[in-house]
């Protein structure tokens, strides 16, 4: 009897989190809160460098495979941020919009307890316009992102809450998660309404403002309390997490790096290739577990 209630609750569980969401939007978009955010979250110092020719992580291979592209147009670079001890794997594909230091500085103003919880970033072209997804904590980001920080917010978002980072994981299935939902009479924005995966990542965009502009999120949203609940949730997470959302301190953990492979799957002759990079972290750096996940069919976030 107890295997088959757990098993109806894990369903319901899992059929919550997809449904999408019937409470009204607080506000349209959440853009009113981006100047803010920029304000307060500083560009972490950084340096980079490039791999050598040939290489390429597994994950940003199939990531520029699954949108049609040609893995032998992107290149990859190590992201040396002064608050970690190893660099971040990111590549960018060469008809990108978006230049590399754009995508460099604003995954630097997220907290570095936020960043470790991201593997790779991709920047990607299309001509459909921007969009972007995580998947199994790589995101994925289309065309011209400019200033737009709330996007890598949202993204990795996801990965806090899918990646197990609080207390209840993933967050956005929790009966904590829910039972605080049901107290709300609505949600940030239509985009949340999608499902409560997204609906957790908008209300980190909200909670990230109301924990690092002063005076908070009441400040310029006279409707708070309407979803106080959602926000004031992720707060208690991330804070029980210790402080995710917050900058300061040093990275603790890491996500393992994708293998690098050869960008044409197999190395021709006469083709110069260069050495194998090393992508091991080092050893005073914890594993963040694995899990796979995808918000790429459901994560329809576009701007």
């Amino acid at each position: 009897m107890y295997k088959k209630i757990a098993t109806a609750i894990v369903s319901l569980l899992a059929t919550s989190t997809s449904a999408a969401l019937s409470k009204p939007p607080l506000h349209p978009n959440l853009d009113y809160l981006q100047q803010g955010l920029l304000n307060n979250l500083h560009p972490t110092h950084s340096t980079w460098d490039i791999w050598g020719a040939g290489w390429i992580p597994q994950d940003c291979k199939t990531m520029t495979q699954n949108a049609g592209l040609n893995p032998l147009d992107v290149e990859t670079y190590n992201v040396h941020y002064d608050d970690c001890s190893t660099a971040w794997v990111m590549c960018r594909h060469k008809s990108s919009p978006d230049p590399l230091i754009n995508m460099i500085d604003l995954f630097g103003r997220l907290p570095v307890h936020t960043r470790q919880y991201v593997r790779h970033m991709i920047a990607l072209p299309d001509p459909a316009g921007g969009h972007a997804y995580n998947s199994n904590g790589n995101i994925a980001l289309f065309n011209r992102i400019d200033g737009d920080l709330t996007v890598f917010i949202h993204e990795s978002g996801h990965s806090l809450d899918l990646l197990g980072a609080y207390a209840d994981k993933p967050l956005s299935s929790s009966a904590n998660w829910l039972n605080n939902y049901n107290q709300d009479s609505a949600v940030p924005d239509p985009y949340a309404q999608t499902n409560q995966v997204e609906n957790v990542a908008q209300n980190t965009v909200v909670d990230s403002y109301n924990l690092n502009v002063a005076g908070g999120f009441a400040c310029v949203e006279p409707g708070w309390q309407q979803i106080f609940h959602q926000f004031a949730t992720v707060q208690t997470e991330q804070r029980n997490a210790g402080n995710l959302l917050v900058p300061g301190g040093t990275c603790t953990s890491r996500l393992v790096n994708s293998t690098p492979v050869t960008q044409s799957g197999k190395r021709k002759r006469g083709v110069l290739l260069g050495p194998k990079p090393n992508v091991a972290l080092p050893s005073n750096l914890n594993i963040i577990p694995a899990k796979e996940f995808s918000t790429e069919g459901s994560c329809d976030l576009h701007w």
